[in-house]
């Protein structure tokens, strides 16, 4: 069974690109492919210790991973393209993570749309739009609402990525901003780590009226693993993970959910979910709740790569 993964934040807990494959945080190559043939997003981001330089901060964040890439193809290859992404899910030798680049903040374009461009041929999949703080592109969840929503520069952005061929992921958006970026997004779009609002009120996580409308763009929505986000006592256990992916699944469909750890993001874990070693437990679990084998296979992997083929550029 293939394993995606649309958001991992290992490149800003690891000092070397070696890291990557064996190290004591939540997230190594090595343990992911004990569940089988893996896929990896890896995010960059710059958090508020580093606000002041979050551009260089999150390349050479991607920098680990490319460096990692170039050095050891053997055991990790960055997906680029479609086709990238066709060979990836014919590899069944299972010794290799696949991985795609992801910023985690439009704070990386140091307001330059050409900087985009750079950053595409870099190799950039996943545009986050926002993190904690308001940037130039759009006002987010924690922030202070500078642009109401998406800004005009913001809405550049968002065509010339869909242009490319990034996936735009509205996670941490705030609602207005999730909003305007569906009324404008041309391809399916994806919040890669955000759980169900109506389960645990916290504001990262989405309306039922925000799923809807994201199921109906074709996108897909990761589960997130925070506690905070599952559980209001912020004392989660492991099946609350499946509460999130059930309550999505009834009310837009199970082709609309994947997994989005947010692994290394946060410190505790839900307990009974140790590392990314343990992830096989969702869809034994699943399984054992009569999700169909065609279902539980979407959720643990096929949904996102459905949307990549569809965002991607052919080659």
């Amino acid at each position: 069974m293939l394993f995606f993964d649309a958001h991992c934040d290992i490149l800003s807990r690891i000092d070397t690109p070696e890291a990557l494959f064996s190290n004591r945080f939540h997230w190594d190559a090595q343990r992911a492919l004990s569940n089988g043939p893996f896929i990896q997003v890896f995010a960059s981001f710059a958090g508020s210790r580093f606000r002041d330089q979050p551009e260089k901060v999150m390349e050479s964040q991607l920098q680990k991973a490319i460096v990692a890439g170039n050095q050891y193809p053997g055991r990790l290859k960055l997906i680029r393209t479609a086709k990238d992404l066709e060979n990836a899910l014919k590899d069944q030798s299972n010794s290799k993570v696949y991985g795609l680049l992801e910023a985690e903040g439009g704070e990386i374009l140091g307001g330059s749309l050409e900087k985009l461009d750079r950053l595409y041929d870099m190799g950039l999949r996943v545009l986050t739009l926002a993190w904690n703080f308001d940037n130039e592109l759009c006002d987010s969840v924690a922030g202070q609402s500078r642009h109401n929503g998406l800004s005009a520069f913001g809405r550049e952005v968002v065509a010339r990525a869909q242009e490319l061929g990034m996936l735009i992921d509205v996670s941490h958006c705030s609602d207005k901003t999730l909003e305007d970026v569906l009324l404008i997004t041309q391809k399916p779009i994806t919040a890669s780590h955000s759980n169900a609002r109506a389960l645990c009120s916290h504001p990262r996580n989405l309306t039922d009226d925000q799923i809807k409308a994201l199921a109906r763009s074709g996108g897909v929505i990761g589960i997130n693993f925070y506690p905070l986000f599952l559980d209001n006592s912020g004392n989660a256990q492991f099946m609350d993970i499946i509460k999130h992916i059930e309550y999505i699944s009834a009310l837009v469909g199970p082709e609309h959910v994947g997994l989005g750890s947010d692994f290394d993001g946060f410190s505790g874990l839900p307990h009974g979910m140790n590392g990314v070693e343990e992830l096989y437990k969702i869809p034994e679990a699943l399984l054992r709740l009569n999700y169909t084998e065609a279902h539980v296979k979407a959720i643990a992997g096929e949904n996102f790569t459905r949307l990549l083929m569809g965002v991607l550029k052919p080659a």
